[in-house]
């Protein structure tokens, strides 16, 4: 019997058999015959599972003796499937998601980091020091259309990214505005036409044509140029896009920061 305080997931968690009874409703095994069929547990264990699931307004059985999920039931196992897949994706490389900071993301889209499961970390290797650098580079280069946020600035990856993007929007730090102005490098492209916010971020984020590319920070704060992460799916690239929208709706507008953002032709000339 579940305890009063004691919550409905953890109530199913308590039992392997509850877990996969449940589960195995929502998969559309909904005779006794068919769970029997897909799990290991006996027809005693099944049945005293079905009969708690219900009694707790998990599950109800219907006229034609099929068992389904309730409301409740459902928001159960949609918890269980995220919980699953955000374990999937700290296993995809446990040492990444203990050394790098994920609080630095809203916390609505830390809840969400499980859309990412498909997702792999480029990380740099002794013979490919810059390995991480050149993924984004080339990233770059491959796209005409970016939302980027971008906490530091390398004029490399800004190259890349500039000399071929034809839509671009940018949420940078006030160091990388600073950068903008200043800097008297060969930066490409058309800067004065690219839409540009600031904010205070501490990550990096780039949803290109094709791919989701993101940077946390280390858990002492640093910067991690050693590392990218990668996602091509277009899960992945939606969770990136709503991120981006928020980032660029809290963002400020240029002409609120001191100084003037210099043009192409000013950054050439200089």
């Amino acid at each position: 019997m579940r305890e009063k305080s004691e919550s409905f997931v953890r109530y199913v968690l308590r039992s392997q058999t509850r877990t996969t009874v449940l589960r195995a409703i929502s998969n559309g095994q909904r005779s006794v015959k068919a769970l029997l069929e897909h799990g290991s547990a006996s027809k005693s264990a099944v049945y005293n599972a079905l009969s708690n699931l219900e009694n707790h307004g998990l599950v109800y059985n219907s006229q034609s003796k099929q068992w389904y999920l309730t409301g409740s039931g459902s928001l159960v196992v949609n918890f269980l499937h995220r919980q699953q897949r955000m374990e999937e994706l700290i296993k995809t490389d446990q040492t990444y998601w203990q050394s790098h900071d994920v609080t630095v993301l809203p916390h609505s889209f830390q809840f969400d980091l499980s859309e990412l499961v498909s997702g792999s970390i480029i990380r740099a290797t002794d013979t490919q020091p810059s390995r991480a650098v050149h993924e984004v580079e080339n990233r770059f280069e491959a796209t005409t259309s970016a939302d980027v946020v971008a906490p530091t600035y390398d004029q490399r990856q800004w190259s890349a990214l500039l000399d071929r993007c034809e839509s671009c929007r940018l949420v940078i730090a006030e160091a990388v505005l600073s950068a903008l102005r200043n800097d008297g490098g060969p930066i490409s492209g058309s800067i004065e036409d690219l839409g540009i916010r600031v904010a205070d971020v501490t990550f990096e984020l780039a949803v290109t044509d094709d791919c989701l590319l993101l940077s946390l920070p280390l858990l002492d704060g640093s910067y991690d140029v050693q590392t990218v992460f990668i996602a091509e799916t277009e899960r992945a690239r939606t969770w990136g896009t709503n991120l981006f929208e928020q980032v660029w709706a809290d963002a400020g507008r240029v002409d609120d920061f001191p100084g003037s953002l210099r043009t192409n032709s000013e950054l050439r000339s200089s």
